[in-house]
């Protein structure tokens, strides 16, 4: 079967292949990396080998129970007073905005109650809008530079009321109940806005400047010690002009602490012993405490021997975090620094002086959380893995179909031509934005039904964000869980997903194999837009000495025509209507002098020279252009005339002079011949007599060379063409030439294939053509140098070529040897016509084949080229 691979059925099929490849492939993808929650396909691979106690997914669960743990311990020395929640507790703000402790002591200056704070937060986590007051408060420098802080109704009575009183340079234009208003609107926000002052009611200066600071948060509870926290800030002297500061930690805290309560408030359940398949055990050696979740571990005295027990235990994963990293202990494939870091980072002491044990018992016989990861662990891993298995085989066959689709796009099964589609006529830009334009659409229309909602996958995250997952539901804190071998499609989503990547698939073979088509036919850019509007605008710029003027026309004619419509001015109206009749003829008048001109060019290309266009009615460069299409006729049907004369007398010149110097040559050739045959024993007379039956024999060459070379010309030959193995005719001629390259020392080299080189062609002048390209390199070729004749078999074609190495230099070029009378022997010192190439060239073409000819210093090639027959 002959180019099978090329056939229309074969690469539909393959464009079907390739397209639902592609989309198992990415299916298969999709779901491997969000059951992986890694986009790393060696590590979603090395998954599929291990076993849930050796994977990042059981680690990730045993880093989140020890945040959780971490997170218990933190809060309940935050909360607890002797292992029970203490209302009452102080809370000093600052203390636990920067450091997150409460030490139960108002070392600030301003400290709440646990439950005030408590009952605080949750205010403002429902009013979180709403927690600043609209009393605003009032700033003032006092002459030492220090501040105090007023609300601004209590400090606007206090000017009401006599208390102060503001006094102003006598050069300022402001005045007290000016200033007031403005301070009261909220306009005076900095300081040094006016110089002024204000006295008391007998007159002594109390402060030298006041500004708006802003509006007072909503104090549900007054602060440890106080009425208010201006109080606070006007008698505590370290907290002077920290008000927006204590603001900033206030709002923190109340933020911070909802939240820690709420964890605080959920419990830990799922933590204690009989709940869990966890163990762990916290030694405080600073308290000698340990915090622990097996009662038979809760003493000081064996919490080392304990230790060392939970980590000789069968079927058990555990980590030790010792004070030192040097020490820490683990089974698992973990990160050291990483958890050794990660329990410090709770304690916010100077000295870390704690231990943490953690061991989970792998047999699971409690059903918690790792539990019901590794029943789902177990559950996913095949799918998993033979998700990897079909997005590799899958893509494979896909990438071997794409190769196989690019090399034969645009090539049909008879031959080797190129075919476009009407599509891969379209501008590049046109079509690649219609592909473009469907795809999008058509992914919007998968998007738009409950069905298509990819939510479960559109965010596929990496192994190290779902450590981070957990949250709150109400009250109750959930326990932190892996995802990644809980998130999986539903069938609904893959085949969602399966419907959409088909049909992306399929838009991306449409603009995929279009364009490996025009790069092969080299239109991509050809037949782009873009060079199109740069030709255009290239042809404007080097055609400026006429464009100029159009263009400034048509600028004229835009600007009238904006202005008219923007400015509705009468006379410009006017002014573009007269335009538009002038445009209108002009744009008329050229129509029909562009069909007149067209039909001119028609009638003399057809061959009628003796056309004329009409001239009436034409002006201007119109007219101009016509007269010299009428010139171009004439001249044209002159030039034809005095060709055809020339030829003629030319073909009569070479066959009456051929015919005239056969005759008399004939006769000089049988007489030299009866004279060689008369027995002269004169040695000199038999030199001369071949030397003359040399020179007529060369003569009688020539003369036939002009004969074939005037027929050739005048196509006055009939061809006769056959198949024919063009092997034998190369081998014949090398052994009719064998005795005259022997002769001049040249020895023959001849490759041949083993298959036939079947060829259409006229076998007498094939011979004719072989015979000149034979007899040239006997004559010209270097003597003591080798000639190769090489004959081969390529696909659909049959190439020759006869390579030498020419005996005198060729300053010349390959176009001109191919020319009549033309000869690499400039010197003309050798036997030739100069007419053998131009006649084997002419012979070639005539029988369809290719002839070209390669110089390369002195060597000298000749290369020919025909169809092959099969």
């Amino acid at each position: 079967m002959k180019r099978w691979y090329r056939k229309t059925v074969t690469k539909v099929i393959l464009v079907i292949l390739a397209v639902l490849c592609g989309a198992a492939c990415v299916t298969g993808l999709a779901s491997s990396m969000s059951l992986a929650g890694t986009a790393n396909p060696s590590e979603i691979w090395k998954m599929t080998k291990q076993a849930y106690e050796e994977s990042q997914d059981f680690n990730g669960a045993v880093e989140n129970s020890v945040m959780e743990i971490m997170n218990r311990i933190r809060l309940e020395n935050l909360f607890e007073t002797d292992g029970a929640y203490n209302p009452n507790k102080l809370v000093d703000i600052m203390e636990y905005s920067r450091n997150g402790t409460i030490s139960g002591s108002n070392s600030s200056g301003v400290a709440y109650t646990l439950e005030e704070l408590e009952n605080w937060s949750e205010d403002f986590q429902t009013n979180e809008g709403d927690i600043y007051d609209d009393n605003s408060v009032v700033v003032c420098e006092k002459p030492d530079g220090t501040y105090y802080y007023y609300y601004l109704n209590d400090f606007i009575q206090m000017f009401e009321n006599g208390e102060f009183s503001m006094q102003f340079d006598q050069d300022s234009q402001q005045r007290q109940s000016e200033f007031l208003n403005e301070l009261e609107l909220g306009h005076m926000t900095s300081s040094g806005s006016y110089d002024f002052w204000i006295a008391d009611s007998e007159g002594n200066v109390c402060y030298t400047d006041c500004w708006n600071f802003g509006s007072s948060l909503k104090e549900k509870y007054a602060p440890d010690g106080a009425n208010n926290l201006l109080q606070v800030v006007n008698e505590n002297s370290r907290l002077n002009g920290k008000l927006s500061i204590i603001y900033d930690d206030i709002t923190s805290v109340l933020n911070s602490l909802f939240n820690d309560m709420q964890t605080y408030q959920g419990g830990w359940d799922y933590l204690e012993e009989g709940n869990t398949n966890l163990t762990y055990l916290y030694i405080n050696e600073d308290t000698k405490k340990v915090v622990t979740n097996k009662s038979a571990y809760a003493k000081y005295e064996d919490a080392w021997q304990n230790i060392k027990e939970m980590a000789q235990a069968d079927s058990v994963r555990y980590m030790i975090v010792y004070p030192q990293l040097k020490d820490f202990e683990t089974n698992m494939n973990i990160s050291a620094s990483g958890e050794w870091e990660l329990v410090r980072s709770y304690v916010n002491e100077r000295t870390f002086n704690r231990t943490l044990a953690i061991s989970v018992d792998t047999e699971y016989p409690i059903q918690d959380q790792f539990y019901e990861e590794n029943e789902i662990y177990k559950e996913n891993v095949p799918i998993l893995r033979n998700s990897m298995i079909l997005a590799l085989v899958t893509g494979v066959v896909f990438l071997m179909a794409i190769v196989w689709l690019t090399v034969t796009a645009g090539r049909r099964e008879g031959d080797n031509e190129l075919y476009l589609s009407p599509f891969d006529h379209w501008k590049t830009e046109a079509a690649a934005l219609t592909v473009i334009l469907i795809f999008f659409i058509g992914s919007l229309i998968f998007a738009i039904p409950d069905t298509f909602n990819f939510e479960g996958w559109s965010n596929v995250p990496y192994t190290e964000s779902l450590y981070n997952y957990g949250g709150t539901v109400g009250y109750a804190r959930l326990p932190y869980m892996i995802t990644a071998f809980t998130r999986a499609f539903s069938m609904m989503e893959l085949l969602a997903l399966y419907a959409w990547m088909v049909f992306a698939f399929g838009c991306f073979f449409a603009g995929y194999l279009s364009l490996v088509k025009r790069i092969k036919a080299k239109t991509l850019w050809n037949n782009s837009i873009l060079k199109m509007v740069f030709v255009f605008f290239r042809e404007i710029f080097n055609e400026r000495s006429v464009t100029t003027k159009a263009v400034v026309l048509t600028c004229c004619f835009m600007v009238i025509e904006w202005m008219a419509v923007t400015t509705a001015n009468l006379f410009l109206v006017f002014l573009m209507l007269v335009m538009d009749i002038a445009v209108i003829y002009v744009v008329m008048s050229s129509a029909v002098a562009k069909s007149r001109l067209k039909k001119g060019i028609e009638e003399i290309a057809s061959g009628n020279m003796s056309y004329q266009i009409p001239l009436k009615g034409l002006r201007g460069s119109n007219r101009n252009l016509a007269e010299k299409v009428n010139d171009i006729g004439e001249g044209l049907n002159r030039a034809v005339e005095e060709g055809m004369k020339n030829e003629r007398l030319k073909t009569d010149l070479i066959t009456n002079v051929s015919h005239d110097i056969k005759t008399p040559l004939t006769s000089i050739i049988n007489y030299v011949d009866i004279l060689k045959r008369s027995g002269i024993d004169d040695p000199k007379i038999q030199g001369y007599l071949d030397i003359l039956e040399s020179k007529a024999q060369r003569l009688k060459t020539l003369t036939e060379d002009v004969v074939e070379a005037s027929k050739v010309s005048s196509g006055n030959i009939t061809l006769e063409c056959m198949d024919m193995n063009l092997t034998e005719l190369v081998q014949q001629t090398e052994g009719e030439f064998a005795e005259k390259f022997e002769a001049r020392g040249l020895t023959m080299v001849v490759n041949l294939p083993e298959e036939p080189a079947v060829v259409h062609v006229d076998g007498r002048r094939m011979w004719r053509v072989l015979e000149n390209i034979f007899g040239n390199a006997a004559k010209y070729a270097m003597p003591g140098t080798r000639v190769y004749a090489d004959l081969t078999v390529s696909g659909n074609h049959v190439n020759f070529s006869l390579k030498n190495v020419s005996e005198q230099q060729l300053n010349i070029s390959a176009d001109e040897l191919t020319e009549r009378f033309i000869r690499g022997d400039l010197s003309r010192s050798t036997e030739g016509s100069g007419l053998g190439l131009s006649i084997a060239k002419s012979l070639t073409e005539m029988q369809g084949g290719r002839f070209e000819l390669y110089l390369d210093g002195d060597l000298f090639r000749v290369n020919i080229c025909f169809e092959r027959v099969r």
